[in-house]
């Protein structure tokens, strides 16, 4: 039981670790090289002193015992110019760790599949990406610190086996000891490593939450909830990081009483050896600095295995994101013609994950027909199912039961792309980003021309705005549009949604916070100046739906009514 439980909690971060080694191959084999020659030259040391030692016994200075000087020197400098080598390419390593999570990090997240993170808050998932410290400081330890004592206590113990067969014995039992203390305590000490870092980013995550909502917080009436919540997760963080502390306590004394009993045997046994005459001094001095040298690095081994935990914690919580699934898409290429798109939807039904245990769908038996460049209107109350049914029409969720086609091809063979460059979206989820006016406008899309921008930007309400911005287009927006008048930040994701001429037009609530003069001329540009697109919004506003060619009226996840404005108007009613 205890080499399965062992088995199971190493082998997803052993896994992923050796998948960055791999990635890293020629650098970390530059290491290992530069390593084994390093101690091959630290452990040459010894023999050298002990062939000073011989001359000056004979007490004589002759040219043998000078060169033999130069070479210990010589071997020394070497030593270092190795070591700094081996850091030169771990820093190179730790810089490509960084640059190639940043970019894993930033290319899935936009393409991670909605349904699949529906119960995450992302914002607090994306903090695992701050592992990459914690991975970029553990990995020189692991590479470098760890191989390099390795490969120094089996060359000296090597060595040691020549002096005499006793240091065989020694040698085997370090081994053996050091294996069993890590056989016993690594499970559990990497189980309370990652519960550790469980309510690591709790912790984060909840300061995080209240800085969001600080305002409620901070005016809300003789409250300790703050306090409460950080007190119980910062226990819970105590807990387990003094859990994993005491794990590493008692492999720190394992190792260290047994580095103790090794020196003394050594020494005692080196001792006896020398005065029964089976070793010189030379070779009993050079013997005692191979052990002290063996035990310093049992003593690197020890100090390593909280960055070993830290190293496998990090790979694991930054696969908490990579391990995300992409969304799944096609290979059919929507083509680029100067029409609107077409929706069929037939008997579809759809229900969330998180609400698989009920017996209700989101969308009960859904079919409609949207012609080319029609115009419609979704109406009904919360929760009804109408920004599910727009949503679906994105291609984000694939688990629904029914028909969905887009120009007569089903949605699930598009490749995701082509069919979102055609499409514009307005969502309630959908915000201001960090960036300038203009990367909020196209998001990055290198086409625009600034006088389409303007123009669109009239049609809507946006050119004087944008005409009173001393910095014009390159102005910055903060995060989520801090300081900016709703209206404007609405404007901005309309405009955002319509910039690109999209064949098809997805919106939510778009009138919701405009004054109400530059509603009736959004509507127009909308319902009117745009007739090559096929338009879907999301609106109680009976003007805005009288003027649409088709209604549909939503209600528990089902149709209840759909035509034009007047028959629609009558079912409802009756």
């Amino acid at each position: 039981m205890a080499a399965t439980a062992t088995q199971n909690i190493f082998a997803n971060p052993v896994k992923r670790i050796l998948k960055v080694i791999e990635l890293e191959k020629n650098e970390i084999s530059s290491v290992y090289f530069y390593a084994i020659l390093n101690g091959l030259i630290q452990l040459s040391l010894p023999l050298g002193i002990q062939s000073i030692i011989s001359f000056v016994l004979g007490g004589a200075i002759t040219t043998s015992l000078v060169v033999l000087i130069c070479l210990v020197v010589l071997g020394v400098f070497l030593n270092g110019m190795l070591q700094v080598n081996q850091m030169r390419l771990i820093e190179k390593v730790e810089q490509k760790i960084f640059v190639r999570y940043s970019f894993e990090f930033a290319e899935r997240i936009p393409k991670l599949n909605l349904q699949a993170v529906d119960g995450y808050y992302l914002p607090e998932l994306i903090n695992r990406f701050f592992d990459t410290v914690s991975l970029q400081k553990g990995i020189s330890k692991l590479l470098l610190d760890i191989p390099t004592a390795t490969i120094q206590i089996v060359f000296g113990l090597v060595l040691l086996s020549f002096y005499h067969p006793v240091f065989i014995f020694f040698g085997l039992l370090l081994v053996l000891i050091v294996y069993v203390v890590l056989k016993i305590t690594s499970a559990k000490g990497m189980e309370s490593s990652l519960q550790e870092s469980d309510y690591k980013y709790a912790v984060a995550g909840w300061l995080q939450e209240m800085a969001r909502v600080v305002k409620s917080f901070k005016f809300a009436k003789h409250t300790s909830l703050n306090i409460q919540k950080t007190d119980r997760l910062v226990t819970g963080y105590l807990h387990h990081r003094t859990t994993h502390f005491k794990i590493l306590l008692w492999q720190y004394w394992s190792l260290i009483g047994f580095k103790v009993l090794i020196t003394a045997a050594m020494l005692i046994v080196g001792s006896v050896l020398l005065v029964s005459q089976q070793l010189n001094i030379g070779q009993f001095i050079a013997a005692e600095i191979i052990i002290l040298m063996v035990i310093t690095s049992v003593e690197k081994l020890i100090v390593s295995l909280d960055k070993v935990y830290d190293v496998l914690t990090s790979v694991e919580k930054l696969g908490k994101v990579t391990d995300k699934p992409t969304e799944e898409e096609g290979t059919v290429d929507l083509k680029n013609e100067q029409e609107g798109l077409s929706v069929e939807m037939n008997r579809v039904n759809f229900n969330y994950q998180d609400k698989e245990h009920t017996n209700q769908n989101t969308l009960s038996d859904i079919s409609i027909t949207i012609e080319k460049n029609e115009k419609v209107c979704i109406m009904g109350r919360g929760g009804a199912g109408k920004s599910t049914l727009l949503r679906l029409l994105t291609g984000s969720y694939k688990n629904f039961s029914g028909t969905l086609l887009i120009n007569n091809i089903p949605v699930i063979n598009y490749r995701l792309q082509s069919l979102r460059e055609q499409t514009g979206i307005l969502f309630n989820q959908q915000d201001i980003f960090e960036g300038t006016l203009l990367e909020n406008i196209t998001m990055g899309w290198p086409d625009i021309s600034g006088q389409h921008i303007l123009e669109v930007a009239e049609k809507i309400g946006l050119k004087k705005y944008f005409s009173g911005l001393p910095q014009g287009f390159n102005t910055p927006l903060d995060p989520a549009g801090k300081k900016m008048p709703q209206k404007i930040i609405q404007k901005i994701l309309l405009l955002r949604a319509l910039i690109n001429n999209p064949r098809l037009v997805l919106l939510e609530e778009p009138f919701n916070g405009i004054e109400e003069e530059i509603q009736h001329q959004i509507i127009d540009y909308l319902l009117h100046q745009t007739p090559h697109q096929t338009l879907l919004v999301i609106s109680n506003d009976q003007a805005f739906a009288a003027q649409c060619d088709k209604v549909i009226f939503m209600q528990d996840g089902a149709i209840k009514a759909m035509g034009n404005w007047s028959s629609v108007q009558s079912s409802i009613k009756n």
